[in-house]
């Protein structure tokens, strides 16, 4: 479960993030809609210290913390731990192997041995459709390849909750569909998701939720197949209306 109170985040004087209140189930898909600018990635970004919120509580299971209060490094590590992300450009080290982005991420974060490590690094890659490029580097890799190199990393972890930044912004319209199909396949495995989207179709297929952001807060928020069938705000008909016809 991963819920956040009051949870605010902001950039000098800019507030980004306005005071968000969300519950997400262990299990659940969360899809996060909404216009560029609107506090989507941010707010992703803050779940796992990435960036750091400045008001607000957060639980991830056991775990709770008040940004009120000193947070110390182990509190973040733990929080990091029990999360992973997958980035729109994908954050590979260009100098090690898909084999090796994967494997390291086990070795340095979960502290595995080194043969363990690989052993469920190749474990991971077979997952994603990646069993006969392990040993290619990043830029020997098409996008949607390097981007299913990103999940094999964070599902290598064992991670209670993904977040998802727009997983397919970055790739070109024939690699999307690949990508989707990793994540879909996924879904509903028993590791929460949180996915920021622009792919409504996807989201309205996988999404348990989906929550609308605009201008920092959740101006709308309800199952997928009822918030795409019938929204009730007018910014939310608006917003889809101009993602169906653009």
């Amino acid at each position: 479960m991963v819920e956040v109170k009051n949870w605010k985040k902001r950039f000098d004087s800019n507030q980004v993030i306005k005071g968000i209140d969300c519950r997400v189930e262990t299990g659940d898909v969360v899809a996060i809609i909404g216009s560029s600018g609107s506090g989507k990635s941010t707010f992703l970004r803050t779940l796992n210290f990435l960036e750091r919120a400045e008001e607000g509580i957060l639980t991830i299971d056991e775990i709770t913390l008040d940004m009120s209060h000193k947070i110390s490094k182990k509190q973040i590590l733990e929080v990091q731990r029990s999360t992973a992300m997958v980035f729109q450009t994908f954050n590979l080290f260009s100098h090690m192997t898909a084999l090796e982005n994967v494997k390291e991420a086990l070795v340095t974060i979960k502290k595995m041995k080194k043969d363990e490590a690989i052993a469920l690094a190749v474990a991971e890659l077979i997952r994603v459709g990646l069993e006969d490029r392990m040993n290619y580097y990043p830029h020997q890799l098409s996008g949607g390849q390097q981007q299913r190199v990103g999940i094999a990393r964070a599902l290598a972890i064992n991670p209670k909750v993904i977040l998802f930044d727009e997983p397919t912004s970055a790739l070109d319209p024939e690699m999307v569909g690949e990508v989707l199909e990793v994540i879909r396949s996924i879904a509903h495995q028993g590791t929460t998701l949180i996915i920021v989207t622009h792919e409504m179709a996807f989201a309205r297929e996988v999404a348990d939720r989906v929550l609308f952001f605009s201008d920092g807060v959740i101006l709308e928020e309800g199952p997928a197949k009822e918030f795409f069938a019938n929204p009730k705000n007018a910014r939310t008909k608006q917003f889809l209306q101009r993602i169906n016809n653009p």
